[in-house]
């Protein structure tokens, strides 16, 4: 094989690390929460903030992003974010109050939402653009498995060690991938003389904080309704803020007007709708399978290692089915697959049995990895160079906040679901309306992809070539 074909795949598998490594952060907690409660002298249901507040100031720091690598370069930016999350990790596992804990894990959101994004820009701009699907898969693939070991691997530390394992692991890996960086990363700087509009980011981050909080808040009903309608508030006024400051700007921190490309505007909405049902799918599983079936921890985890395995499967098949049916009926068919996948686990009951259960969630594991990798790549197909960086900033933020949607969506609908029902604990019913409702969502996104071209990315499926 030439180097044009495997050159990329340092750089991708070390963006990917640092995906995996931020995703299951965002999962891993929650296992421990009643131990860290405990050892903090806190009630259990105050350390919801400390994800809340990572995965808050990950969504408010990803539109300074792309700014801050085109002004430092993508190499001393993303080694930056890498030495910041592990140094942020030491301060979690070494916390020794529930305010020192918040702290430290702001500082990983805001580290977090560097490196990604950065990472992407780096392999977008140097990969070859017949390689580009390939590439990305190779980066997206590992950081799926980080919502999956998530909570089983919390399970475990918190069980068999200390809760402060759950941060110190990713000390090594950060440490790792700052060395790494510098010999795999390109450090590529866009001259840029645009200034830097802080009122611009002060509303969007203000109008992302009361959209994030409006999420939370629903799960917790003694909220009263002047808390909603004053976060609807400041949300409105904020937004329109930013969008009065964008307008002006020449080069706004999330730039929509990169819809009109249509290639880009199919990977956003689709992109977001599918994230909407797949990123509620590591959190209502487990819970699913031990509260409403009865199974231990191992064995609910067993089912998401057996998903998580198959997608690492997935990353050499993605780019032989673009190339032999064209990236539209890809992105139709295996849309409707992803979304049937969400639909059977609504219809999960304990007389199903393991077996049958980890196939049907591995083959939802399967279509969820190419239709990801295929958004992933035909996000860049009509992209100018010059709009790389834009376009990845805006859809990672939106990615984000699809996945925080997902979460609130899915959880509600379970509580509403066992109030209704006059139940103090959820059954496998209630966790069946709220994949229904998921999946539901995620089969909106085929009407984007149907209307793709036939003709869209064959550049980078190659399916053209093949014709």
């Amino acid at each position: 094989m030439s180097d044009a074909n495997t050159n990329f795949r340092p750089l991708s598998l070390l963006v990917g690390s640092a995906y995996f490594m931020e995703q299951l952060d965002s999962t891993i907690i929650a296992p421990a929460v009643p131990e860290i409660a405990q050892a903090l002298g806190v009630g259990a249901l105050s350390l919801d903030l400390s994800m809340t507040v990572y995965l808050l100031c990950s969504v408010i720091f990803i539109p300074l992003s792309g700014l801050l690598a085109g002004r430092w370069g993508t190499r001393a930016t993303f080694r930056g974010a890498m030495l910041v999350f592990a140094l942020s990790s030491a301060m979690c596992g070494f916390a020794p109050t529930l305010p020192a804990l918040i702290a430290a894990r702001a500082v990983q959101g805001f580290s977090g939402a560097l490196m990604v994004p950065v990472g992407r820009i780096a392999i977008v701009r140097t990969a070859p653009r017949a390689q580009l699907v390939l590439a990305l898969a190779w980066m997206i693939t590992p950081a799926m498995l980080g919502p999956l070991f998530g909570p089983p691997l919390g399970g475990l530390i918190s069980t068999f060690a200390s809760w402060r394992w759950i941060f110190w692991i990713n000390i090594p890996i950060g440490l790792v991938g700052f060395v790494l960086a510098g010999r795999v990363v390109p450090q590529i700087v866009e001259e840029d003389d645009s200034p830097f509009h802080l009122w611009e980011w002060l509303s969007l981050g203000v109008a992302l904080a009361s959209l994030v909080a409006m999420l939370e808040i629903v799960r917790h009903q003694a909220i009263p309704g002047a808390a909603y309608f004053g976060l609807g508030v400041t949300f409105a006024l904020s937004t329109a803020c930013y969008i009065a400051a964008a307008r002006r700007s020449r080069r706004p921190l999330l730039d929509f007007g990169l819809l009109r490309f249509q290639t880009f505007k199919t990977s956003f909405w689709a992109g977001s709708l599918v994230r909407v049902g797949y990123g509620a799918l590591p959190f209502l599983l487990p819970l699913m399978l031990q509260i409403g079936l009865g199974y231990s921890a191992v064995k609910s985890g067993a089912v998401l290692l057996a998903s998580g395995a198959i997608a690492f499967v997935t990353k050499t098949q993605t780019t032989g089915l673009l190339r032999r049916f064209g990236f539209r009926s890809v992105l139709i068919v295996n849309g409707v697959l992803c979304s049937a996948a969400l639909m059977a686990c609504a219809a999960f009951r304990a007389e199903w049995g393991f077996t049958l259960i980890a196939v049907i969630v591995s083959a939802g594991g399967f279509s969820r990895s190419v239709q990801f990798n295929a958004l992933a790549a035909i996000a860049y197909a009509d992209l100018p160079a010059s709009k790389v960086s834009p376009a990845t900033t805006l859809n990672t933020a939106a990615q984000q906040l699809a996945v925080m949607l997902g979460i609130s969506i899915g959880t509600v609908i379970v509580g509403v679901s066992a109030q209704l029902g006059m139940r103090a604990q959820p059954v496998a019913a209630d966790f069946s309306h709220a994949f229904a409702a998921i999946g539901c969502v995620a089969m909106l996104s085929v009407v984007f992809c149907l209307r793709l071209s036939a003709q869209a990315g064959h550049e980078l499926s190659g399916h053209a070539a093949r014709r």
